[in-house]
């Protein structure tokens, strides 16, 4: 039964949904009636695309949509099961063949989505005798893993190499230390000190993981991520098939002994049903595009560098970031609710981020830029964005 304890835990988030929806400035779970390209369709009505993750522009390509379909005439939907039992397929180890070597490792295991690499991982590998280390803004589906982890948590201040150290010697005599970090911070669009990172890990005896789900394929010569930007590579490397290479599920690549480890271990793995057949033949075809058109990523670039620069130019605060994950800061959660449907309406779609999301005062826009942008959609999206910047007098 729904007590008035559990009514008033429900109410408490509820209530303030409700209101938002009440007012008209409710933007989330917008039904969607195209693919996301550079521009999409919300309810059949075009809007340019400032929110996915498909950075390459791979998703709905007419090859990965055709490998889709062969699989699904030959394996079907679903298989029902999970990994260990029915639900390994050739393509399955293939992919986890293919993944392998694109990240230089030895071997690479995959899940159904990368909220569960990163909860079967971390959950798996941090046993009471550990101390698990990860950053304070490090993604949701890490800071999960950590709860579920037996051992110790410990968090230290954003990109802090000071505090990071600090923890890491007070905690000099634990049987094992494991670090996690994100390789790009997904609202910030920052890059980690990887490499100093990397060295203290080294130094005090510490297992590194990073998160790579915003910088595999174009950060790094391979498109390895953040890790290969800095010359390393993580002991544990996390991706995910859901942004650069337009599908769904997840990855983790590290040595046999670990990711064999993690086949018995992780429950997120065992106990979770299969990815199914079609998606992973998906995944396989944009791995291989994403190395024979290599101009995808060069276009992903020159968007990025064209809209950060133009965002600039307009008067916006978009704080450090260096890569496609661009915030645009407006401040005050009113006028970026406000903003966010006004733009709807105005033909952009992008996500906004309001507290306790966000600290107070510093709400803002993340836009993600892909590939699948023209030069047209990157000009028009700054345009629109600054005229609704300028009606809510959040430019300086």
């Amino acid at each position: 039964m729904i007590t008035d304890e559990y009514a008033r835990t429900l109410a408490s988030v509820n209530d303030r949904i409700r209101d938002l929806k009440d007012s008209g400035f409710y933007t989330f779970e917008m039904p969607f009636t195209a693919a996301p390209g550079g521009r999409s369709e919300i309810d059949h009505r075009e809007v340019i695309m400032l929110t996915s993750g498909n950075y390459l522009g791979l998703a709905g390509h007419p090859e990965i949509n055709k490998a889709v379909k062969d699989a699904l005439d030959t394996y079907g939907s679903g298989a029902c099961g999970a990994r260990l039992n029915n639900g390994t397929t050739v393509l399955h180890l293939e992919l986890e063949e293919k993944l392998a070597e694109w990240m230089g490792t030895e071997a690479a295991i995959t899940y159904s989505s990368g909220y569960m690499a990163n909860l079967g991982t971390i959950s798996a590998l941090c046993d009471s005798d550990t101390i698990v280390i990860t950053d304070q803004i490090n993604h949701m589906s890490i800071l999960d893993g950590c709860r579920l982890a037996e051992g110790a948590v410990k968090i230290f201040a954003h990109n802090s190499m000071e505090k990071l150290e600090y923890v890491l010697k007070r905690n000099a005599d634990a049987k094992k230390k494991f670090v996690v970090v994100d390789g790009v911070y997904s609202m910030d669009g920052e890059i980690a000190p990887l490499d100093d990172i990397h060295r203290l890990t080294e130094q005090y005896g510490a297992m590194l993981m990073v998160d790579e789900a915003h910088g595999t394929g174009f950060l790094g010569e391979n498109g390895r991520g953040a890790g290969e930007h800095y010359g390393i590579i993580p002991d544990i490397t996390m991706g995910t098939f859901s942004k650069t290479l337009g599908g769904v599920g997840g990855f983790v690549t590290a040595s046999h002994d670990i990711v064999e480890f993690l086949r018995h271990s992780a429950h997120a793995y065992m106990f979770n049903a299969s990815l199914p057949a079609p998606t992973v033949a998906g995944v396989l075809k944009a791995l291989e595009l994403m190395r024979r058109e290599p101009w995808r990523t060069e276009k992903l670039w020159e968007n990025t560098m064209r809209f950060r620069s133009g965002l600039i130019r307009a008067g916006f605060e978009v704080l450090g970031s260096v890569t496609p994950v661009i915030p645009i800061l407006v401040g005050d959660d009113i006028a970026a609710l406000r903003m966010s449907k006004e733009l709807v309406d105005d033909g952009l779609y992008i996500s906004g981020a309001i507290f306790p999301a966000v600290p107070k005062g510093r709400a803002r826009f993340r836009a993600t830029v892909t590939a699948a942008m023209t030069t047209e959609d990157v000009d028009r999206a700054v345009e629109l964005l600054a005229d609704a910047a300028r009606r809510h007098n959040v430019l300086a």
